[in-house]
């Protein structure tokens, strides 16, 4: 006897529909891999855990159609975790491979301060989140166990309780990926909180965090080999005034004293932009336990460091100082706590940005072509990858495709003039492209989403190989 094999079904949700809420749906209906919940334009006002799974190839998808987002809004639900009662507007329990695209999340909360826009818990992974509004929520997401996390091209901000213990994301579980988003404006927390193993943070804003800007640290899996963090092509913008003027990324882990130990990896930050705006702001603060990984380092290639005041640092202590190497850095002249390490490092007053609050290069600007070629990263495998940037931000939300323009890379997040070359070429390192590039929607369409094939590895390296380039002559 053969079985029936169940074909993919399209569901339309909403006010005028047989199902007019996705938690409605998924109650009456077995969901199937493949599915996809079209929800129409509205106001959606319950709250759900979710149960069925997609597959690697046929995911569950959930998208908002018909123009605006559709909300959801959990002001005044019950969302305290209390037996089938979720602590998020979508949770997913035990449920894998779901894309959420195209939805705004808000109002999510509860006595104990973690109410969240989505969470991802008792062995679920695999969730693709794009093109999403999470704000006004206790945390804007929360995750644990072997969670594989994509969050691109999404709006998060005003999250948090004001407690300092809860923000915009606060992630753990196997994997995390930050591609093009617009994450700001945390409440009384950390922008970006993420104890997961392994890290992209690739093409995004980060902006005035209410307490700092972003916390790598230790959790259940970041004992195991390579819980490596890479950060490529950021714009990070600390906030005049925060809860906590100090940090703004800690890496390692924020209790000396836990019996989990700090984090076993390295920090790469390669070609982002750093924008300081407080007399007492420290770049980056390396915490480890008593005896730290043997991993644990920071490499810094082609960034810009910039401040609007004096007073700032690079580092917050000498402890900090020694864990840090790199290269091809600018760094505003009197900012401090800059490690001897650090060679080829460009000093001046003005890095050359187009505006005061515009921190695309302009036109002479000492960072054009003067990156470090080819920088190395190891990746959540323990292979080395080529970390010269695949994309860059697109402000207000969002990233492109970066294009090499001159001789070579410019530091920072921004490429000057970034614009596909004439012939369709992608414009390789030193002008050694030899043609084989595509127009964008090609292989080296660096837009194409993360989540649409197998993770931002696979974006990077595809770019990678339509340019025909130069070997790497330095690695980490």
């Amino acid at each position: 006897m053969f079985g029936i094999l169940a074909l993919a079904m399209t569901y339309s949700v909403g006010p005028s529909q047989t199902y007019t809420s996705p938690c409605k749906l998924a109650a009456a209906v077995q969901l199937q891999p493949g599915d996809v919940i079209e929800v129409e334009p509205g106001t959606y006002k319950d709250a759900c855990q979710l149960k069925a799974s997609g597959t690697a190839d046929q995911p569950i998808t959930m998208r908002g159609v018909g123009g605006a987002r559709p909300v959801f809004d959990a002001t005044g639900l019950d969302l305290s975790g209390s037996g089938s009662v979720p602590r998020a507007i979508f949770q997913f329990n035990n449920a894998s491979y779901w894309v959420l695209e195209h939805l705004e999340l808000t109002g999510a909360s509860n006595n104990s301060n973690n109410g969240a826009g989505f969470r991802v818990t008792a062995g679920g992974h695999d969730l693709t989140v794009r093109d999403c509004s999470i704000h006004d929520n206790q945390n804007g997401a929360m995750s644990d166990g072997p969670s594989t996390i994509t969050i691109e091209s999404s709006d998060i901000f005003h999250n948090g309780a004001n407690d300092g213990q809860s923000h915009n994301l606060y992630l753990q579980g196997d994997t995390v990926r930050l591609v093009g988003n617009h994450i700001h404006d945390s409440v009384g927390g950390q922008n970006v909180k993420l104890r997961t193993r392994y890290i992209e943070i690739i093409g995004n804003v980060i902006e005035n965090g209410g307490n700092y800007e972003i916390d790598l640290i230790q959790g259940p899996n970041t004992a195991m080999a390579n819980a490596n963090a890479v950060l490529i092509g950021n714009l990070i913008i600390r906030a005049t005034s925060a809860d906590n003027n100090t940090q703004t990324i800690l890496f390692g882990t924020d209790n000396r004293n836990d019996t989990t130990p700090s984090r076993n990896g390295a920090l790469y930050a390669i070609g982002n932009t750093f924008v300081l705006r407080n007399s007492k702001n420290q770049l980056f603060h390396v915490l480890t336990s008593a005896s730290p990984p043997a991993a644990t380092h920071v490499y810094l290639y082609n960034n810009i460091v910039h401040t609007t005041v004096a007073g700032a640092q690079l580092t917050s202590d000498v402890a900090t100082q020694d864990f840090i190497t790199g290269s091809n850095n600018f760094i505003t002249t009197g900012i401090g706590g800059v490690p001897a390490a650090l060679t080829g490092t460009l000093a001046g007053t003005d890095p050359g940005f187009a505006g005061a609050d515009d921190y695309h290069l302009a036109a002479g600007s000492p960072a054009i072509d003067a990156s470090l070629e080819h920088p190395m990263y190891v990746d959540g495998s323990g292979a080395m990858q080529d970390g010269t940037p695949a994309l860059e931000p697109a402000p207000p939300i969002g990233s492109e495709a970066r294009y090499v323009i001159g001789a070579g890379v410019d530091l920072g997040a921004f490429e000057y003039g970034n614009m596909p070359p004439a012939g369709g070429g992608d414009g390789g390192v030193g002008g050694d492209d030899d043609g084989a590039g595509s127009d964008a929607g090609g292989c080296c369409d660096a837009r194409r989403s993360a989540g649409e094939g197998a993770g931002l590895l696979a974006l990077l390296v595809g770019a990678a190989l339509c340019r025909s380039r130069k070997r790497a002559t330095s690695a980490a």
